[in-house]
């Protein structure tokens, strides 16, 4: 018996899948002590059954019960209590209640707490020996040996699964971080080359239209990326990202224009689709272009703000300014792409500008259009 529960141990210590490891520890269990049935419980935070499993019982005796157990009357006293049950007759017992209805009829009781460093991770229940005798003491002490066997083995299958949740969950991490922060980034650098290069080039009204072209399939190449990245990362770390892409959009922009460019976004900025986050990102490029080929300027404050129900951005520089009117002027894309961006997320896009007072360009947007 000790040689069979010593390669019982072994096979449960060998095998990291923890649903397979509870089923291989209530099988090995009936087994051990020749119990006609056996089952494996794991508690939830509330002590009440989280996971029922069973050995021995045929599968339309177990989908006839009403309902599994839930972790009262007697099975409720083996999870509460720190040393095993054994009982010659449950019936006699008054705890022994809360059975659900087509519940296979049971004599003989032995429940055995799996417990590891003090924390419950489960309980084993043994009943009907196919001998019909009563548990004996040497079916206890191996039932409560398997019992600690069974706790390292359950440890190590969980230690197992939350190792590979944790591998897989940093390389959607590495993977996402190297898309937005590489990839991602690199297209919205040649963007922008390409929108400062096209001020130091007259273009033909043709030239302008492949121009807009290529832009537009950069953008779709972006928004391809970040689709793919929605489905590495929760939403709630894209957002988190959404200070840090328009941080990044600047350091480009500092880099290529030679003009200083301060970012504030909140820290608890609420969360924006990503709809939102593209249009807004592209704003904010196209405005730091148009500074770049336009403006003169040395300083460019980008400021996000909640206002009630509404984000609002304002894209500030200190250059010679403009007159507003170039909005309605048919070959000023950039301006008009701004505030098209802005009406299809159902806001507001206003100029405020004068010639050598600079130019404050808002958008204000509602969070949830």
């Amino acid at each position: 018996m000790l040689d069979a529960l010593s390669r019982a141990a072994a096979a449960v210590a060998g095998d990291l899948n923890l649903p397979r490891t509870l089923h291989t520890i209530t099988d090995i269990a009936r087994e051990l002590v020749g119990a006609r049935y056996a089952a494996l419980g794991v508690p939830d935070e509330t002590g009440l059954m989280k996971t029922f499993i069973t050995s021995g019982m045929a599968p339309d005796q177990v989908r006839a019960m009403e309902h599994e157990p839930r972790g009262l009357g007697l099975l409720g006293a083996v999870l509460a209590s720190d040393t095993p049950i054994r009982l010659d007759d449950l019936t006699t017992d008054p705890r022994s209640v809360g059975f659900p209805a087509h519940h296979p009829p049971m004599a003989r009781f032995l429940g055995v707490p799996i417990v590891s460093r003090g924390e419950r991770l489960g309980n084993l229940y043994l009943t009907d020996p196919v001998d019909s005798k009563p548990f004996s003491e040497d079916d206890e002490r191996l039932i409560v040996l398997l019992a600690k066997h069974a706790a390292i083995a359950i440890e190590n299958a969980r230690l197992s699964e939350q190792l590979q949740s944790a591998v897989l969950s940093q390389e959607r991490e590495r993977i996402g971080m190297e898309l937005h922060d590489g990839v991602i980034q690199s297209v919205y650098a040649a963007g922008m080359k390409l929108e400062i290069l096209r001020g130091q080039f007259p273009m033909t009204s043709e030239q302008e239209t492949q121009y807009h072209g290529i832009i537009d399939d950069l953008n779709h190449i972006i928004e391809d990326i970040r689709l793919y990245i929605r489905d590495l990362r929760s939403a709630r770390f894209e957002q988190a990202t959404f200070g840090q892409r328009l941080e990044n959009l600047a350091q480009h922009f500092r880099d290529f224009a030679r003009v200083d460019v301060v970012v504030d976004v909140p820290e608890s900025l609420r969360t924006l689709t990503d709809q939102q986050r593209h249009s807004l990102t592209q704003i904010v490029r196209e405005a730091l272009s148009n500074v770049a080929r336009h403006a003169n300027a040395t300083q460019v404050h980008v400021t996000i703000r909640e206002v009630k129900n509404n984000l609002v951005l304002t894209i500030e520089d200190n250059g010679q300014g403009f007159d507003p009117g170039a909005l309605k002027d048919p070959t000023s894309f950039g301006l008009r792409n701004m505030e098209q961006r802005a009406r299809r997320l159902g806001g507001q896009f206003v100029i405020d500008s004068a010639a050598g007072e600079g130019t404050t360009l808002t958008t204000r947007i509602p969070f949830r259009p």
